[in-house]
């Protein structure tokens, strides 16, 4: 019996622009270019741009072109982690609509490029769940908290105090180009002046 292999390659033709995120690398490997263009969805789905991220070196030049609705929370944040541990420099191309979990992945880029035209949307998340009552109080619980903390801390320098407790308290915050980079700007001076 011949040996078989492990797993079979596809038989049909797939392009890369088939896939939910797409990832483009050039041919010395030092630029990465990656899609992050629909809902977000399952943590799976950014596997490949999470390990790319990872592995890449100082010398690479990493860009995401974002323009999402948003979606899961959990994939914003793994992406996120990845961006802030990765040692290439990462750029956010920011067009259409970027909202909810979109922007918190812009806020962990290390550039942005606010294209014209932009609409971006800063809210307090949503959800569901299930379960029994007490079970769902304590998740619920934990939930509001871990999460309004963690949104704290990706908007600091982005928003203000008063604007951050009105998203917590249910305000979805609109903005354009101008303003997504002016504010943009502003805060990486705040930090580079902490530094």
């Amino acid at each position: 019996m011949k040996d078989s292999p492990v797993f079979e390659l596809p038989k049909i033709p797939c392009r890369i622009w088939d896939l939910d995120v797409p990832v483009v690398v050039n041919e010395s490997g030092d630029e990465i270019t990656a899609y992050i263009t629909g809902q977000i969805g399952e943590p799976n789905l950014y596997n490949e741009l999470c390990y790319m991220l990872s592995t890449a070196t100082e010398k690479t030049k990493v860009t995401l072109h974002i323009n999402t609705p948003g979606g899961i929370i959990d994939s914003a944040f793994m992406i996120v982690s990845a961006i802030k541990k990765s040692r290439a420099q990462v750029t956010g191309v920011l067009t259409g609509t970027v909202a909810s979990a979109g922007t918190l992945i812009s806020m962990a880029c290390d550039e942005l490029d606010v294209t014209d035209h932009l609409s971006f949307m800063i809210h307090n998340y949503s959800g569901g769940m299930a379960g029994k009552g007490h079970e769902m109080k304590a998740r619920q619980k934990f939930t509001d908290s871990h999460l309004n903390d963690a949104f704290k801390s990706f908007y600091n320098g982005f928003l203000s105090t008063e604007e951050m407790e009105r998203v917590i308290e249910g305000t979805d915050l609109w903005m354009g180009t101008a303003e997504v980079a002016e504010r943009w700007k502003n805060r990486k001076a705040r930090h580079e002046s902490n530094t």
